[in-house]
């Protein structure tokens, strides 16, 4: 990964203040080599107070990055803190629920098993959201989770590193993340839930 590479990743990712973006891009002397003279033009002309000017300039580098690689940072730094259990680890156990949501499929331990758990506690918990939860509680749900979900999170990103899985896209639709898929059936296998098989039709309760 290169300077302009990880640059445009935090912008697409909003990890970057747009001030501190405009101030990037007026200080960086090889960006004018970058891009083309059009594109550097636009770019360094755009109103930076304005708000739409960081969707702008994303359309302006997004096509300079193979958006496949920046899929696969942005699901690496979310499993990397997952990995190392920071007090805001919550965050990042949750969003792998969203991710999986957003189609990331392979991610159903991790956003099934624990990140739908944050997003609604067990009913033995004193409220069904993470926020309502007292501090102790949180605390003790998440301690809970490990070490089980840092090792699902490292194997993902050994699956990552192995390139059984191919982060390549997003389709822009819902649950449109793209990548290939060379996983065996046993990985494919959950681990941290169980998929309840109904044995009853829903009108056959009674």
């Amino acid at each position: 990964m290169n300077k302009f590479e990880l640059i445009i990743y935090k912008l697409i990712a909003r990890e970057i203040e747009i001030n501190k973006f405009e101030q990037w891009v007026y200080s960086e002397k090889d960006l004018e080599c970058f891009l083309s003279p059009d594109e550097y033009m636009d770019l360094i002309s755009l109103n930076y107070k304005q708000s739409s000017s960081i969707y702008d300039a994303e359309k302006i580098l997004k096509p300079h990055i193979n958006i496949g690689k920046y899929y696969d940072w942005h699901l690496r730094r979310v499993l990397q803190k997952v990995i190392e259990h920071p007090s805001d680890a919550h965050k990042y156990i949750e969003q792998c629920y969203a991710m999986y949501c957003d189609g990331y499929d392979f991610l159903d331990n991790l956003g099934l098993g624990y990140g739908l758990t944050v997003t609604f506690p067990p009913s033995i918990y004193s409220a069904d959201s993470w926020d309502r939860l007292k501090s102790s509680e949180q605390k003790r749900l998440i301690d809970g989770f490990y070490p089980g979900v840092r090792e699902e999170a490292e194997k993902v990103i050994n699956w990552l590193n192995t390139e059984k899985l191919v982060l390549t896209g997003h389709d822009g639709g819902f649950q449109g993340i793209q990548y290939t898929d060379t996983r065996t059936t046993e990985e494919k296998e959950p681990t941290s839930y169980e998929v309840a098989t109904p044995t009853k039709k829903w009108w056959k309760f009674w």
